[in-house]
C-alpha cells in the first residue's frame, strides 16, 4: 500500500506538471489594471477550484473605452465586468479573476463565468473591429488555457444566452440582454480562440526528410520533406548554408522537383541544411548538418600521348574514375566521331577520312550528376610516306685559273695563287708531279722556292678535289728556271 501511494503521488505530481505546462504554453496579452471598488464580490475562485466554466461577452453598447471603464468600475454602476476590450484591441481588467464580477444578471452564472465588455453597438452592422476580435481572442484564449474550459458555445456564451434566474425560460439575465447581438462573428472569434488556446494543435511540423542528421553525402541524393500539423504547409523552402536554393509549393515537397540535390556544386566539407515549411501565417523550421565528400570526377585512357603519330583506324580505350557517365565522346579538331556508351568504353577513329597532318583530338566524358571530363592532346596522321626529292648532284670542281702562265720564266720564291669552282675541299699544288703543298680553305695560295729545282722547263699542276673525291686540275709548262744567284 505504501508503493501504491507513492505511485499516486508521483502520477499526481507529473500531471500537475503538465497542466502547468499546458497553461504555460499561452501567454496572457498586455493589458492595463484599473481595480474598481465596490460592484463586484470578493472571493477566492482559483484554476485548481474549478469554479470558473464559462466566459459570457458583453457588448457596451456605446461609449468609449475610457467611459465604459469610468462607469463599469468604483460604484458609478451596479455592474462590473473582469475586462474590457477597446475598438483598438487594448485591454483593461477591471475586476480580479478569482473576484465575482456582476455582469451576468445571473448570481449563479456570475459566480462560475469571467465577463468580458466590448466597446460596440449590438446592433450596429459594422460590427466590431478585427483588432477587437482577435485581441478578446488572445484573451480568451489564455483564460481556457488557464481554467479548462472548451471552446464551444456552451461555455463561451453572449450575454443573451444568460437564463434569467426568475424566468428560466426566458434569456439575457434580469434584465433580457441581447448582446453582443447578431453582428458578432461567432464562427470567426472561435476560431481564433482555437488558434490562440492550442498553437500546437495548429502548428506545421517538419515530420521528416529524405537526409539525416550527421549523414554524409555524394553525388546527387534525393531531398524530400514531408509536413503534418493542424495547419496545411503550403511552402517548403530548401537553403543551404543560410541561402534558399529551392522553393516547393506543390505536395510531395522535394527539392528540384524529385530530381534531387546535386552535391558536387559545394566544396567536400561540412555544410548546413535548412527546411522551413510555411501556410497560414505559421512556419516550422528543420535544420540538419551534412558532410559532403565527392571524389574528383576524372577519365583516363590507354597509351596516348601527345604528337603520337598514328595511321588507319585509331581505337581508344577510356575509363572514369569518381562518378558514374552516361558515356564518353571521342571529338576531332571539335567535332564528334564516335560513341561509346557501355563500359568498357571503347571509341574509333578512321583518320583516313582527315588529312595528314596534327589534329586536336578530345575525349570527354559527362557525370550523371553534371560534372565534365575531358582529356585533349594533339595527334599526327600519317597515312601516306612523305616522298623526299632527290637532291640535286653538286657541280663538279673545276680549275679556272692561276696566276702563273706557260712559258714563263720565274726565280726565287714563286707566289701561287689558284682560282676554283665548285665544291672544292682542297687545292694541291704539285710540281713535277711532286706535291709539294695543300690548301683546304681559300683563297688557294702557296709559296715555292724555285732554286729547289735545276734551272731549265718544269711542269707546274694545280688539283681540286672535292669531299667525294672528285677531282680537276690545271696543268702549265714554266719554259725555264733562272737561278737567282
Amino acid at each position: 500500500m505504501k508503493g501504491v501511494a507513492i505511485l499516486l503521488l508521483v502520477a499526481g505530481a507529473l500531471v500537475g506538471a503538465s497542466t502547468a505546462h499546458a497553461r504555460d504554453t499561452v501567454k496572457r496579452p498586455n493589458l492595463t489594471w484599473v481595480r474598481g471598488e465596490g460592484s463586484y464580490t470578493e472571493a477566492s475562485r482559483t484554476p485548481e477550484s474549478h469554479t470558473i466554466n464559462t466566459i459570457v461577452i458583453h457588448a457596451t453598447d456605446g461609449g468609449s473605452l475610457v467611459g465604459n471603464v469610468w462607469w463599469l468600475s468604483g460604484g458609478h454602476s451596479h455592474a462590473s465586468a473582469h475586462y474590457v476590450v477597446a475598438r483598438d484591441g487594448s485591454i483593461v481588467q477591471l475586476v480580479h479573476l478569482s473576484d465575482i464580477a456582476w455582469h451576468a444578471g445571473n448570481w449563479r452564472v456570475n459566480c462560475h463565468s469571467i465577463g468580458i465588455e466590448h466597446v460596440g453597438e449590438t446592433y450596429d452592422p459594422a460590427g466590431f473591429t478585427v483588432e477587437e476580435y482577435r485581441s478578446s481572442a488572445r484573451l480568451v484564449a489564455w483564460l481556457v488555457r488557464r481554467y479548462d474550459i472548451p471552446v464551444d458555445r456552451k461555455h463561451i456564451i453572449g450575454h443573451a444566452q444568460v437564463p434569467d434566474p426568475h424566468h428560466p425560460d426566458e434569456y439575457g439575465g434580469s434584465a433580457h440582454h441581447t448582446d453582443p447581438g447578431p453582428y458578432w462573428r461567432w464562427g470567426f472569434y472561435l476560431n481564433l480562440v482555437r488558434h490562440y488556446a492550442f498553437p500546437e494543435r495548429y502548428a506545421i511540423h517538419v515530420d521528416t526528410t529524405s537526409i539525416d542528421q550527421g549523414q554524409t553525402l555524394a553525388g546527387i541524393v534525393p531531398w524530400a520533406v514531408r509536413t503534418n500539423g493542424g495547419t496545411t504547409a503550403r511552402r517548403v523552402d530548401f537553403s543551404i548554408d543560410g541561402r534558399v536554393v529551392w522553393t516547393d509549393r506543390r505536395k510531395p515537397f522535394a527539392f528540384a522537383g524529385g530530381r534531387g540535390w546535386n552535391t558536387t556544386v559545394l566544396a567536400n566539407g561540412t555544410h548546413v541544411l535548412t527546411v522551413r515549411a510555411s501556410g497560414a501565417g505559421r512556419s516550422a523550421t528543420q535544420r540538419l548538418v551534412v558532410h559532403v565528400a565527392n571524389r574528383d570526377f576524372a577519365l583516363t585512357t590507354s597509351a596516348l600521348r601527345a604528337w603520337q603519330k598514328v595511321k588507319g583506324t585509331v581505337r581508344i580505350r577510356a575509363n572514369v574514375r569518381g562518378a558514374k557517365t552516361n558515356g564518353i565522346g571521342l571529338y576531332v579538331d571539335g567535332r564528334v566521331v564516335s560513341r561509346d556508351r557501355s563500359a568498357p568504353y571503347t571509341v574509333r577513329w578512321n583518320s583516313h577520312k582527315v588529312h595528314d597532318g596534327r589534329h586536336w583530338v578530345t575525349l570527354a566524358a559527362v557525370a550523371t550528376d553534371g560534372r565534365v571530363a575531358k582529356r585533349r592532346l594533339p595527334l599526327v596522321v600519317a597515312n601516306h610516306p612523305v616522298q623526299r626529292p632527290k637532291p640535286k648532284p653538286l657541280p663538279p670542281p673545276r680549275v679556272t685559273a692561276q696566276n702563273l702562265a706557260d712559258g714563263q720564266a720565274v726565280s726565287g720564291v714563286v707566289d701561287w695563287r689558284a682560282h676554283t669552282i665548285g665544291p672544292v675541299a682542297r687545292v694541291e699544288f704539285v710540281v713535277d708531279g711532286t706535291v709539294i703543298a695543300t690548301a683546304t680553305t681559300e683563297p688557294w695560295a702557296t709559296s715555292w722556292d724555285s732554286s729547289t729545282v735545276a734551272p731549265g722547263a718544269h711542269v707546274l699542276e694545280v688539283r681540286a678535289f672535292t669531299k667525294d673525291g672528285r677531282k680537276a686540275a690545271l696543268t702549265i709548262a714554266v719554259t725555264s728556271v733562272t737561278s737567282s744567284g
